[in-house]
C-alpha cells in the first residue's frame, strides 16, 4: 500500500502545474472525436498538458525541455499510435512532429485505455523536431502551409495537436489542439489524469523490476 501511495504521489507531482517561474508554459488540450477531420463518432475521450521550460535562456533552445501527460480513454481498441502533430489550426492535419511511443516517453494501454507520460529535452526529439525547430510544413490539400518555427511558437501560435488513432479510425479517433492556459484545470482534469499517470508509474516500476 505504501509504494502504491508513493507512486501516485510521484504521478501528482508530475501532474501538477510548474512552479511560478515565467519561463515555464502550460498548454492543455481536450481529445475528442469531433475534432478529428473529418469527425470521428465515438464515446471516447482525452486529456493531455504539456510544460515547456526554456530555463530562463528564451534565446536559446540548446536547454529546453517539455513534459507531457496524456491519457485516453474509452477507444474502440487499442491505440495504435499517439502522437504530437504539427504545424496545423484545428482545421488542418500535420505532420508528427513528437512520437510518443518510443522512449523517453512511457506508455501503458490496457485495453481501449492508454497513459502516456514523460521529459525530453526539445533538441533531442527526433525525426519531427530538428535543433528544437519544425521545418516548413508545405501547403496540401489538408494544411494551408505554415514557415518554419520553433516548437515552442508552434505551442503558443495553437498550432500543435495532440492525437490518438486506433485500428478502426487509423487517421486518428480523438484529437485535441494543445492550447496555452494561466488559470489552474478544474479539479475533475487532474483526478483524470491521476489515474493515468499511477499506472504509467506503475508499469515503469514493473518493466525495471522485469528488466525490460
Amino acid at each position: 500500500m505504501k509504494r502504491t501511495m508513493v507512486k501516485i504521489a510521484v504521478a501528482a507531482a508530475f501532474a501538477l502545474p510548474m512552479g511560478a517561474q515565467a519561463s515555464i508554459y502550460q498548454f492543455n488540450a481536450s481529445l475528442n472525436g469531433d475534432n478529428e477531420l473529418p469527425s470521428v463518432t465515438t464515446t471516447a475521450f482525452g486529456l493531455a498538458t504539456l510544460h515547456y521550460d526554456d530555463k530562463g535562456t528564451a534565446a536559446s533552445l540548446l536547454d529546453d525541455t517539455f513534459s507531457v501527460a496524456v491519457a485516453g480513454f474509452g477507444l474502440s481498441g487499442p491505440p495504435t499510435g499517439f502522437h504530437i502533430h504539427a504545424a496545423a489550426t484545428a482545421g488542418e492535419t500535420a505532420p508528427v512532429r513528437v512520437n510518443f511511443e518510443s522512449a523517453p516517453f512511457i506508455n501503458l494501454v490496457a485495453g481501449s485505455n492508454i497513459a502516456i507520460g514523460g521529459t525530453t529535452g526539445v533538441v533531442s526529439v527526433a525525426p519531427g523536431i530538428t535543433d528544437g525547430m519544425i521545418p516548413e510544413t508545405l501547403l496540401s490539400g489538408t494544411n494551408g502551409g505554415h514557415p518554419a518555427m520553433s516548437f515552442l511558437q508552434a505551442l503558443q501560435s495553437h498550432l500543435a495537436y495532440v492525437n490518438i488513432h486506433t485500428a478502426l479510425n487509423p487517421s486518428g479517433e480523438i484529437r485535441g489542439q494543445l492550447i496555452q492556459v494561466v488559470a489552474v484545470p478544474e479539479p475533475e482534469t487532474y483526478a483524470l489524469m491521476l489515474a493515468g499517470l499511477g499506472l504509467v508509474g506503475w508499469v515503469a516500476s514493473r518493466r525495471r523490476k522485469v528488466g525490460v
